[in-house]
């Protein structure tokens, strides 16, 4: 089964993660309920729909429990020491920062590991895959929080969203997609 989500997590991959801070911007922005659902599930909150663009003709969002399991929700990552593989999507296909060329074969090795290096086919350098330009569809960071139900390229976050999160966390976030079922 597909663990599809929109995860938001700092542009910067090594930068620290404080979930204290992003439960407040949420919160405050209404952007989830100001209280838990369940342990680390927050449901989204008054201005959910206003922070959020969803894309094509009329997608069926679940925002309920009481409409069943599938119903979206909000929680936050767990906060890793280094940089990890948050989640990705099975059309991820990288492109060299150098070159700017797609990478074939980029999944050689253990590239969901902290650290490991990628070698451009097109140009040979050497780059962390946390520094490949994913274009969205894989994020590497040590922290940060998903909207759980969102399939790819469903929804985008605006950019009240982002900057609240920049405000009260100090540092510049971005977002990525992932259907994969192994995170």
């Amino acid at each position: 089964m597909l663990n599809t989500r929109l995860i938001f997590h700092p542009e910067n991959p090594q930068q620290e993660v404080q979930p204290k801070k992003i439960i407040e911007a949420l919160t405050e922005t209404q952007f989830v309920q100001n209280r838990e659902f369940q342990h680390n599930h927050y449901l989204p909150g008054e201005n959910f729909l206003s922070l959020i663009t969803f894309l094509g003709c009329s997608p069926k969002i679940n925002l309920s429990p009481d409409d069943g399991d599938q119903h979206c929700y909000i929680a936050l990552l767990e906060t890793f020491p280094e940089e990890k593989c948050l989640g990705y999507t099975h059309t991820a296909n990288p492109k060299c920062p150098a070159c700017t060329k797609r990478i074939n074969n980029w999944q050689q090795g253990n590239w969901l590991q902290s650290g490991a290096i990628c070698i451009c086919d097109k140009c040979q350098s050497q780059t962390t895959y946390a520094n490949l330009n994913w274009k969205q569809e894989c994020g590497f960071a040590r922290g940060g929080f998903f909207i759980q139900h969102i399939y790819p390229h469903e929804a985008v976050p605006g950019e009240k969203i982002l900057n609240a999160l920049k405000n009260k966390t100090g540092f510049n976030w971005t977002y990525c997609y992932a259907n994969n079922s192994d995170s």
